[in-house]
């Protein structure tokens, strides 16, 4: 299991060098082709004003979305130089689909997604994070804007349950490891009295151990707390290099208790946050 193809996917207006820097460093510890994706949307398919708006208008736009991917691929190409790793770059406009569309497409053919953690995220329907976290079929990556990814593999906090998006997380999150590294399994919520119970998670722990890996089995009860709050503290307790995680659930009703934790993480999680789906 190794990462040989990680797309950096620019979606904000936030300053696009400290993602530049961590996706290439990441690209150069796992040898890695680094991919840099640009969308921007295409002002002639504007929901709201489509065919009212005038042709200067979408010129203007047009040349302020240039000189923005312009700013970005400047920044790529340095961090690409800087690290020595091989770099693709890509600006493409969505045309009649959307952002996330069009991300979607390129993101499906690399092995890791980079995304730079929102600085205010405001939760609502057409989020580009969380449609690209949600359809993508690939597992993506939320960096925090001061982290360098230099340390990544050291150490992972996996948060775990009986779910597909937890299977995923936790096996997605291998390729990211250094050998031997310490990883917690981390379930939180009521501690069954049944011993059989525990048997999947152990299951789990056995099969990332023979990856090489040095694994704990950790269980926490919520105690008033939320499960995002609780595995923040405990990854910060442990010092995990970054966290791994299912992403919301299989249906939108699951998604008010497990998405409540996706967006609690994406919002403010100071730790690079995997997640998958």
């Amino acid at each position: 299991m190794t990462l040989k193809t990680i797309a950096a996917v620019f979606t904000s207006v936030e300053p696009p060098e400290p993602l530049c820097r961590a996706a290439a460093t990441l690209a150069r510890l796992r040898d890695a082709h680094l991919l840099g994706v640009a969308v921007s949307s295409d002002p002639r398919y504007y929901p709201a004003l489509g065919s009212y708006m005038a042709g200067e208008v979408i010129a203007q736009i047009t040349r302020q979305q240039d000189t923005r991917a312009d700013e970005i691929r400047a920044a790529f190409d340095a961090a690409v130089k800087a690290e020595d790793v091989r770099g693709e770059w890509r600006f493409v406009r969505s045309g009649i689909q959307t952002v996330a569309e069009r991300i979607l497409e390129s993101g499906r053919a690399a092995d890791l997604v980079l995304l730079a953690r929102p600085t205010e995220y405001v939760h609502q329907i057409d989020d580009v994070h969380e449609q690209v976290i949600r359809g993508l079929g690939r597992p993506v990556l939320l960096v925090p804007p001061s982290e360098t990814l230099e340390h990544v593999g050291q150490s992972a906090l996996i948060g775990w349950s009986r779910t597909r998006e937890a299977a995923r997380a936790a096996f997605d999150a291998v390729p990211l490891l250094d050998p031997g590294a310490e990883v917690t399994l981390l379930n939180v919520g009521a501690r069954s009295a049944h011993d059989l119970a525990d048997g999947p998670m152990n299951e789990v722990a056995a099969a990332l151990a023979r990856h090489g890996l040095t694994v704990t089995v950790t269980h926490r009860e919520p105690d008033g707390e939320g499960a995002a709050a609780i595995i923040l503290r405990e990854a910060r307790e442990i010092g995990a290099s970054f966290i791994a995680t299912g992403a919301f659930g299989h249906s939108r009703a699951y998604d008010f208790v497990v998405g409540a934790v996706t967006r609690e993480l994406l919002s403010d999680c100071p730790l690079p946050v995997l997640f998958s789906k």
